[in-house]
């Protein structure tokens, strides 16, 4: 039984330390992000995938795309527009850089949310919203913070009705630089998930 949620997906554009669209780094025959939601889009009942633009996305996901509304605004935009876009009232929302977040983990954060507008978990200190369950209600006042200009995801979501639950680390492991890019592919090996 699919999770009543929507997964969106968080393309997110250009890192300054991995020096490439992580989206479209190779993993195996496929991309990072197509290999990410082939891991987890059958546990939910609606796929967005956002971005900038269709360019920045395989061409297999681009029926998917839900476009930033505020442009350049980084991760909040891409979650501004998927709960905008979502069919349901709830969004399950992962940076695809974080292939180490699994359905369950989405399963307890969306169990969480009903009477809050997020749930953002917590993990050896550090917020994780953009691994994260969002409800549609969050999405005007989101939209609002964007349109002020607040940027970062702890000014974005001030006003909100966030609960942060303990999680841990491992979970919420980002592929930031190309070590760490190696690092992943050596485990996928290592468990034969890849050639």
């Amino acid at each position: 039984m699919p999770i009543a949620a929507t997964l969106l997906v968080l393309a997110g554009g250009h890192s300054r330390r991995m020096r490439t669209a992580k989206a479209l780094l190779p993993v195996g025959a496929t991309t990072l992000i197509e290999w990410l939601v082939e891991r987890l889009a059958a546990d939910f009942d609606h796929l967005l995938v956002a971005a900038q633009d269709s360019g920045q996305l395989p061409a297999g996901l681009r029926r998917h795309l839900v476009a930033d509304l505020h442009l350049g605004a980084g991760p909040m935009a891409g979650i501004e527009a998927g709960l905008a876009a979502a069919r349901g009232e709830h969004v399950f929302a992962l940076a695809c850089d974080m292939p180490a977040a699994t359905s369950e983990l989405a399963g307890r954060l969306l169990a969480l949310l009903p009477g809050h507008e997020a749930v953002v978990p917590v993990a050896a200190g550090r917020r994780q919203p953009t691994c994260a369950a969002y409800a549609r209600s969050a999405a005007g006042p989101i939209a609002a913070q964007l349109a002020a200009g607040a940027r970062r995801a702890d000014d974005v979501l001030a006003g909100l009705d966030v609960l942060h639950p303990e999680e841990p680390p491992e979970l919420f492991a980002n592929l930031n630089t190309p070590a760490d890019y190696r690092a992943f592919l050596g485990s996928l090996r290592q468990n034969e998930i890849i050639e």
